[in-house]
């Protein structure tokens, strides 16, 4: 994919996110910060001062924290703050999004840009991409569903997954904060999220086709290798599939919230 089209992908698509999904005008009061460490955040940037032509804009290598924090008191309600990020900017010892949003601003972050090879800057700015009919009737419906069952298979070639567990209720990161005190948050978006509520009733096996190692790196083997579970922990083969080692993390009495991770492991 040529420059040029990235290009034109990038702004088609933030110019979309920030009218349907934030509600900002191009003409809306607006503070850019960004950093030109990699080939996305410079992308990005670049993007997004094509979508927001009033914006101040702030390259964080080249400004002090007092300068930044001096151009958001400069901000109204509901005006917009964007970082865009090869890694995460760090102003002082909270996150700097929790204190725009105590402020009453929106906020698009993208944090870790560097992260993410050339090879897949296409994919990332897909993900960008905002379709509010999509996001805003299959994310409520997912929800629903999860919501009032009392029990999810995943079920894949072979293998079956078992949650025999009701939910906690879903949250939605859809792109959709009518009602909503915080506007904005990390792009891309479009996650339907929740986890069980007695993790230890997870059994069964699954079928993983990629996995993302310590190095924040996607590993994608030549083919689905099954994982299986047994009262919410991963029963590891004699085997194990190199750099693959999950783990749940658990906390509460009854040791219901749980996460899945990987590490680098032979």
């Amino acid at each position: 994919m040529t420059d040029s089209s990235l290009r034109d992908r990038a702004q088609s698509n933030l110019r979309d996110t920030l009218t349907l999904a934030l509600e900002c005008a191009p003409e809306a009061p607006a503070l850019l910060v960004f950093d030109e460490q990699s080939g996305l955040s410079r992308l990005l940037a670049e993007a997004y001062r094509a979508a927001l032509p009033n914006a101040a804009v702030l390259n964080f290598d080249q400004v002090t924290a007092k300068e930044i924090l001096s151009a958001v008191d400069l901000l109204p309600a509901k005006g917009l703050v964007v970082l865009v990020q090869s890694t995460s900017f760090r102003l002082n010892e909270f996150r700097f999004r929790v204190e725009l949003f105590n402020r009453g601003l929106k906020v698009v972050e993208h944090p870790h840009l560097g992260r993410i090879s050339e090879a897949e800057f296409a994919t990332y700015l897909d993900a960008l991409a905002y379709d509010p009919a999509y996001y805003r009737s299959v994310g409520p419906a997912l929800k629903a569903r999860i919501d009032r069952a009392a029990r999810i298979a995943v079920i894949c070639e072979g293998t079956e997954l078992i949650y025999d567990s009701p939910f906690e209720a879903v949250k939605l990161n859809i792109g959709d904060y009518r009602g909503m005190k915080n506007v904005g948050g990390q792009f891309p978006i479009g996650e339907v999220f929740t986890e069980p509520k007695e993790v230890r009733r997870v059994n069964g096996a699954l079928k993983i086709f990629a996995f993302g190692d310590a190095d924040f790196t996607v590993h994608a083997p030549g083919r689905p290798f099954t994982a299986a579970i047994e009262g919410g922990c991963w029963s590891p083969p004699p085997t194990r599939r190199r750099g693959f080692m999950p783990c749940w993390i658990r906390s509460g009495p009854r040791s219901g919230r749980s996460g899945c991770g990987s590490s680098a492991s032979a």
